[in-house]
């Protein structure tokens, strides 16, 4: 059984404890409905382990306290950006408690604004970490010794993964949940969480997405929206100011891929979706993620997954 803490505090997100917690009840239900053993026992924690005050005034009742109880994977929601210059008084504890976490094997997911409780332990000093936009400069501004930077997708250091976005925290939760009980189950659980049609999901690429190369990550965030299309490297390069064997170089650099097999990727992550979620022949699921040729498609979703699409599909 893996244990997880959602640390809350006066001023922090509810909404984001919330996602956390709630992402982890669909994992318990598909759990459920599967007859599978359930993996994580899920927390909140305060402080002092009495109830909190959100940034938008709602209550948030605990489940437990910080002590020195140890967990698998911790997660630190954002802090509302106006309360960085009026940061809570129990911030020191909670950054007093992250120290040892810091330093195990311990998995921290900071969400967005989070990235401010990494930073004020001052074990990460040179770390890169990724946040909301709008507060770029001012945590700069508060530790120089740290980057930041507003990171659509995620950043990993180490076992710290940090967020740029709401939607960066649910993916990287479905890459830990893909590490610990395979794709196909986080795939499920992507496709239960409502927050958009099944082909319009991120995928979930979690290897391809950890560098620092802000302008290939508007290259892959393209590619992510318009999968379906036909995509040539050469209008890709000029789309995006870089000649062609630049752009090839630096994608590679920053991925380990090259761009034709991320694009490939991401197409067979989105089938993988629409199979699960969707009654769609597969010749139609091919076309939509963009191969007009579906033999084509189901020799290269076996040649990723290692079952054709069908096969996939029906699979427990």
């Amino acid at each position: 059984m893996k244990r997880v803490a959602i640390i809350a505090y006066d001023g922090c997100w509810a909404m984001s404890v919330f996602l956390a917690k709630d992402f982890f009840r669909i994992v318990y239900l598909l759990d459920t409905y599967d007859k599978l053993e359930h993996n994580y026992e899920v927390e909140i924690l305060t402080c002092s382990g009495g109830a909190i005050t959100s940034s938008s005034n709602s209550t948030i009742i605990p489940d437990n306290k910080l002590t020195d109880k140890t967990y698998d994977l911790v997660i630190i929601p954002p802090i509302e950006g106006a309360r960085l210059n009026h940061i809570p008084l129990e911030a020191d504890l909670i950054v007093k408690w992250l120290k040892p976490q810091i330093l195990t094997n311990t998995t921290i997911l900071s969400l967005s604004t989070g990235s401010y409780f990494l930073a004020a332990s001052g074990k990460l000093n040179g770390t890169m970490f990724a946040t909301h936009w709008a507060f770029v400069r001012q945590l700069e501004n508060m530790f120089p010794e740290c980057q930041f930077t507003s990171h659509k997708s995620h950043l990993k250091t180490g076992n710290i993964y940090t967020t740029g976005s709401f939607e960066a925290g649910i993916n990287v939760l479905l890459a830990i949940v893909a590490e610990d009980k395979g794709d196909r189950f986080s795939q499920r659980c992507a496709t239960h969480l409502l927050i958009s049609e099944p082909g319009r999901l991120s995928p979930i690429l979690p290897n391809y997405h950890i560098h620092k190369d802000e302008r290939v990550t508007e290259v892959q965030d393209w590619i992510d929206s318009h999968f379906q299309n036909i995509i040539r490297i050469v209008n890709l390069a000029k789309m995006f100011n870089f000649s062609e064997r630049n752009l090839k170089r630096r994608f590679s650099l920053a991925t380990g891929t090259s761009i034709n097999k991320y694009i490939q990727e991401v197409r067979v992550d989105k089938a993988k979706k629409l199979l699960l979620a969707t009654e769609k022949t597969i010749k139609d699921i091919s076309i939509e993620v963009g191969y007009e040729n579906d033999s084509f498609f189901s020799r290269l979703f076996k040649k990723k997954t290692g079952m054709n699409p069908a096969k996939w599909r029906s699979s427990d």
